[in-house]
């Protein structure tokens, strides 16, 4: 395993025990987890520090419009800003994936826990035809979708460097 993915799920995981205990996700761990992302690329010359740097870009510019919409915190942006840097690109689209599927977990989960699972429903078909959040979203601790995302994500990759051709 390399190092950029034990730096993926190793701060990722501190940041959803955070988020669960604070509700918040710190500035210094999601910076370190950037600094990593681009020192641990930078063995791969200026051109992949430049590729890593705009990855991490392009998802806070993408993370920032979520964030206006009311769909994640800002924490929870630079954290899955920085956690694309770590896998780098073309992997940062499935990490993506990963999170968001998770987090689709995390809010069904959450939703059948509170026994609201037709008030989800509802607000996610308001939210697809209209592009608007609902005025009653609960707001959940993406921190640990964010982890379980990247942890599913490192396993996947594992799994598929452990393959072997006949």
């Amino acid at each position: 395993m390399s190092l950029a993915l034990i730096v993926l799920v190793g701060g990722t995981l501190v940041a959803a025990i955070v988020d669960v205990r604070s509700r918040r996700i710190p500035n210094a761990l999601t910076a370190a987890m950037a600094v990593a992302a681009i020192a641990l690329h930078a063995a791969g010359g200026i051109a992949s520090v430049g590729i890593v740097a705009g990855v991490m870009l392009g998802a806070f510019a993408l993370g920032s419009v979520a964030y206006s919409a009311g769909w994640f915190g800002g924490g929870d942006v630079k954290l899955i800003a920085a956690a694309c840097g770590l896998a780098g690109y073309p992997q940062c689209v499935p990490l993506m994936l990963f999170i968001l599927v998770a987090g689709g977990v995390l809010a069904l989960a959450e939703a059948a826990r509170r026994r609201r699972l037709v008030a989800l429903l509802r607000n996610a078909s308001l939210l697809a035809t209209t592009g608007r959040s609902p005025e009653s979203a609960t707001l959940l601790p993406y921190g640990v979708a964010i982890a379980g995302g990247s942890a599913a994500f490192v396993c996947s990759t594992l799994l598929s460097a452990a393959r072997f051709s006949p």
